[in-house]
């Protein structure tokens, strides 16, 4: 083992390996910040381009590309609440409001530092935990699937804004909105009307782009001025901030990346609803859940170590059993048929080089995106500063082209702005958005894992699935514990008005 640790760094230490891998990177970070792309896209892209050269320089080419896209996708969260790809979706909570506060370079530089971290973790769980895999893999069948789906619907309540009612409508409405289609399983059209168009269903990543990018420039425009109201260059923060706040917050760093290893082992869950995750337990365990949403750091260190570490967790079933983790890990098992590799227990026999090789790659891409994100984050943070005759026009270019990118069609980006208009309404009368995406994202999820335990279980599932039942107590558990907290605080300043009360009678 030792051995192929040191024959896997060794291939990668060559001019063409290391090359590879810079281009990647910096196509990767490049491709994250256009919106509705993503590591998807960067590697399909690349894949052309990986036949005929050495396997380590081929891997490093295209697992770079796709652990930059994570830093690069949550650029344009950060800065203008335009989700580059899914996995981004819940550093919009925190980090946008960061950068109307003027710390956009602290909350880039805890998102790259993060990330970082995050992706050191998945790379040693996947170099240790390939032995131990297959029995906890198979722990989780469709019950406990739906559980944690459920999971994330709790934090539903924290984006509320005053109106637990209108969060629990526009995550409905969200939840509807994902329903447009083909049933999944018995293949019935709903809320079609007759359009081919819509037997597919809305594109998330179209979706989220109009309802946050396309909104906020439409609410830029209604306003007027810039989208931060401060000379350029006037940030109150730097980078160094960010990256010390993500060592003081390191055991959230380490919860948010253990978090993250696991749903990456889990095939078909994803990094978007890993992220979402990581937000809900860095909620319900901080001490001060109320600052959520207005600008917390916290809100931008744990997604962001969760998706680090979701590509450690994804590569572990995609190497030891054949199962993609993901969609980007669908693209490298067409890699390895090009490469001439198999996937499976061959793998870890055979090419256990080319596994260490693949574990590097995830540390040495993971530094290098963090140096080059840490380097240009002061430059990018003035972005928002920037006039909206210029801001406008550029975003919303970048916006449609994105959309059209997903698909090729161009009933995308009408989808696009009419969700623009949608966001705008629901921002002008406080439904929140987040709850409306968090109920399109989780709504597939639950709807998928509900269908298959009725069959296989019935009706009283849970009974037969004790894990599952175990998952939903510590749901109900942690969505009560802040309601709870508030509680004993305000029983506390009700004892202390009193006593106060008492003292100057």
């Amino acid at each position: 083992m030792f051995e192929a640790i040191g024959a896997g760094l060794v291939s990668l230490l060559t001019v063409q390996a290391m090359l590879f891998m810079f281009i990647g990177v910096v196509y990767g970070i490049i491709v994250g910040i256009l919106p509705g792309l993503g590591g998807i896209v960067a590697m399909a892209l690349l894949l052309p381009f990986t036949y005929g050269y050495d396997p380590a320089a081929s891997l490093a080419l295209l697992l770079g590309a796709h652990i930059a896209t994570i830093w690069g996708s949550s650029v344009t969260s950060i800065l203008f609440r335009v989700p580059g790809a899914a996995k981004s979706l819940a550093l919009i909570f925190d980090g946008y409001p960061m950068t109307l506060k003027g710390q956009a370079s602290r909350a880039l530089g805890a998102s790259a530092t993060a990330a970082l971290l995050g992706g050191i973790i998945g790379a040693v769980f996947l170099a240790l935990s390939i032995p131990i895999a297959r029995p906890l893999m198979l722990m989780f069948g469709p019950a406990e699937y739906l559980m944690m789906a459920l999971w994330g619907l709790t934090i539903i309540a924290t984006f509320s804004e005053g109106s637990l009612l209108k969060g629990l409508a526009a995550a409905c409405l969200g939840i509807l909105v994902a329903f447009v289609g083909m049933d999944m399983v018995t293949a019935t059209p709903r809320f079609t009307f007759g359009s081919f168009y819509l037997l597919d269903g809305f594109s998330f990543p179209v979706a989220m782009i109009g309802l946050f990018a396309v909104s906020e420039m439409m609410k830029l425009y209604a306003k007027g001025g810039a989208l931060i109201e401060r000379e350029v260059g006037a940030e109150t923060s730097t980078v160094w901030q960010g990256v010390r706040d993500v060592f003081e917050h390191k055991w959230l760093v380490f919860r948010a990346s253990l978090l993250g290893l696991w749903i990456g082992v889990l095939p078909g869950i994803g990094a978007s609803v890993g992220g979402i995750a990581a937000y809900a337990h860095a909620v319900q365990t901080s001490k001060h859940p109320e600052t959520f949403g207005t600008g917390n750091v916290e809100g931008v260190i744990a997604p962001d170590a969760t998706v680090g570490a979701n590509e450690g967790g994804g590569l572990l079933p995609t190497l030891a059993f054949g199962i993609p983790g993901g969609e980007s890990m669908a693209i490298l098992l067409v890699a390895f048929i090009g490469l001439g590799i198999t996937p499976g227990p061959q793998m870890l026999t055979e090419h256990l080089d080319v596994v260490f090789a693949m574990v590097w790659i995830i540390v040495l891409a993971s530094v290098m995106v963090s140096i080059i994100g840490l380097i240009i984050s002061p430059t990018l943070a003035r972005l928002p500063s920037l006039n909206p005759n210029v801001i406008i026009p550029l975003v919303l270019s970048v916006c449609f082209i994105g959309a059209y990118a997903t698909r090729g069609q161009l009933s995308d980006v009408v989808v696009a702005a009419a969700f623009g208009a949608v966001g705008y309404l629901m921002d002008k009368y406080n439904y929140s958005r987040a709850n409306f995406v968090i109920g399109m994202v989780l709504a597939v999820m639950i709807e998928r894992n509900l269908h298959v335990s009725l069959t296989l279980y019935g009706d009283w599932f849970l009974f037969d699935r004790p894990f599952a039942l175990l998952m939903l107590v510590l749901i109900v558990l942690t969505t009560a514990m802040p309601f709870w907290k508030n509680w004993r605080k305000k029983k506390a300043a009700e004892a202390a008005a009193a006593g106060s009360v008492r003292s100057a009678s």
